[in-house]
C-alpha cells in the first residue's frame, strides 16, 4: 500500500500540474489530497478559517473556484479548512454575518463537488453536522486533544468525523497511535510531518487565535500581537538550536516506514504560509521529502533544514542528511518510550539531549567551514605578512 500525502493546494494551475509530475516520479507514496482556505483578505472569508495568509490582491470564492475544480479533475481529494479555534457566544460580534458567509461558502463548495471540511471548534462541528450532514468532517490538530479518552468523547459526540490529525506532540507517542488506531479503525489518522513547532509548545492554540486579527499596525502593542508568540518560540529554539533539531516532532522521510508498520499511511505536509509556496519554489521541498521515502540515497546530500518548515530558510545551515541522520533520535527509542516523554523527558531520560550534544559538534564544524569560506583570502594566505 502506498503512503498518501496531503499538502496545500498550489495557487496556480501550473504548480498543480507539477504535483502530478511529482507523483509520476515517486514510487512508495503519492500526493492524494490538497487542502486550502481562502486568504484572510478575501471578500468571502468567513472568519471560521485559520487566517494564515493574505493574498496579493482582493479575491472572492469565484477567483479560486477554477483551481479547486482543476485539482479535483486531476484526481486530488480537496479539503477546505475551517479550523479556527475561536469559541463563540450567541451575541458574538458579527456571528450572524459569519454564518451567512459560511452558508454561501458551503453551497459554493458543494457545487464544485467538495464535501470535506477540516474543523476545530466543537460548536462549528455541531452546527455543520446539523445543517450540512452531507459534508465529511476532518478534525484539525489545533483541537489539541492529548489522550484517547478525549478523542473517544469527541467521536461519540459527533458522528461524522472521518479523519483526524493528532496533536503534534503525539507524533512519536507510538503507544497512543497504535491503540487509537485499534480503538477507532474506521477513522483515518493523518500525521503532520514537517511543521517544526517546538516540542511541548504551550501556546499553539493561543497563537493560532491571533491569526485572523487585523492588528498589523506598527503601533500594535507587541505583547498583544502574534509577534509576541513568534518571538517567544524563536528565542526558545535559537538558545539551543541543536536540541531543537533533536527534540522536535518532525517526522523525516526515513521514519515513514515505522508508521506504516502500525497501520498509519496518511501524512500531511505544511508550508502554505511561506512566500516560497506562493511562487511554487516550496514544491521542491515536497519532492525531496517524497523521494527520500523511496530511497534515502536520493536525499543524502540535501540539507536537513529542507524537512523542517521553521528552518528551511536558514541558508547558512547546510548540514546534510548524510552528515547528521545517524545523530537524529532513532524512532526505536520512541517505540519503547514515546508515551513516557511527557513525564520523564530531561529527568529520567536524556536520550534526546545526548543526541543534541553530537549534533552540536557537527554544527560547530559546519560553522567553521562557513567561517573559512567567508574569511578574506589575504587572511588565509600563508604569504601574508
Amino acid at each position: 500500500m502506498k503512503y498518501e500525502f496531503s499538502l496545500p493546494m498550489p495557487l496556480d494551475i501550473d504548480n498543480i500540474k507539477k504535483l502530478t509530475d511529482i507523483n509520476s516520479n515517486i514510487k512508495k507514496s503519492k500526493i492524494t489530497s490538497l487542502y486550502f482556505s481562502l486568504p484572510s483578505n478575501s471578500l468571502d472569508f468567513t472568519n471560521f478559517e485559520n487566517g494564515r495568509y493574505t493574498y496579493e490582491k482582493i479575491t472572492d470564492f469565484n477567483y479560486w473556484k477554477p483551481l479547486i475544480e482543476y485539482s479535483m479533475e486531476q484526481g486530488f481529494n480537496f479539503v477546505y479548512l475551517l479550523n479556527f479555534a475561536k469559541i463563540y457566544t450567541s451575541d458574538s460580534y458579527n456571528l450572524n454575518e459569519n454564518l451567512e458567509k459560511l452558508d454561501k461558502l458551503i453551497n459554493n463548495l458543494r457545487k464544485t463537488g467538495c464535501n470535506k471540511l477540516r474543523v476545530c471548534n466543537p460548536q462549528l462541528i455541531g452546527y455543520i453536522n446539523k445543517k450540512y450532514p452531507d459534508f465529511e468532517l476532518y478534525l484539525s490538530t489545533l483541537s489539541q486533544l492529548q489522550n484517547i479518552k478525549q478523542y473517544e468523547n469527541v467521536f461519540n459526540m459527533f458522528n461524522n468525523i472521518k479523519e483526524f490529525v493528532p496533536s503534534f506532540d503525539l507524533n512519536k507517542n507510538f503507544k497512543f497511535l497504535k491503540n487509537i488506531r485499534r480503538k477507532f479503525p474506521s477513522i483515518n489518522i493523518e500525521i503532520m510531518v514537517n511543521e517544526g513547532c517546538i516540542s511541548g509548545c504551550p501556546y499553539q492554540t493561543q497563537h493560532s487565535l491571533l491569526l485572523n486579527r487585523k492588528d498589523t499596525s506598527i503601533n500594535t502593542n507587541f505583547y498583544f500581537s502574534q509577534h509576541f508568540f513568534l518571538n517567544m518560540c524563536a528565542n526558545r529554539f535559537f538558545k539551543n538550536f541543536e536540541y531543537f533539531i533533536c527534540n522536535s516532532n518532525i517526522i523525516y522521510p526515513w521514519h515513514i516506514d515505522e508508521y506504516g508498520k502500525i497501520g498509519i499511511y496518511k501524512f500531511k505536509l505544511v508550508g502554505r504560509n511561506n512566500i516560497e509556496f506562493r511562487n511554487g519554489d516550496y514544491l521542491k521541498y515536497y519532492e525531496y521529502y517524497l523521494k527520500g521515502i523511496d530511497n534515502i540515497k536520493n536525499i543524502e546530500n540535501v540539507p536537513i533544514r529542507f524537512f523542517n518548515n521553521y528552518i528551511f530558510k536558514y541558508y547558512d545551515f547546510n548540514v546534510t542528511v548524510k552528515d547528521c541522520r545517524k545523530y537524529i533520535p532513532n524512532l526505536s527509542h520512541f517505540n519503547k518510550k514515546g508515551h513516557l516523554c511527557a513525564s520523564i523527558c530531561g529527568v529520567e531520560c536524556r536520550y534526546c539531549y545526548k543526541c543534541a550534544e553530537k549534533i552540536e559538534k557537527i554544527l560547530k564544524k559546519d560553522q567553521e567551514k562557513i567561517r573559512k569560506r567567508t574569511t578574506p583570502v589575504c587572511i588565509t594566505d600563508k604569504n601574508y605578512k
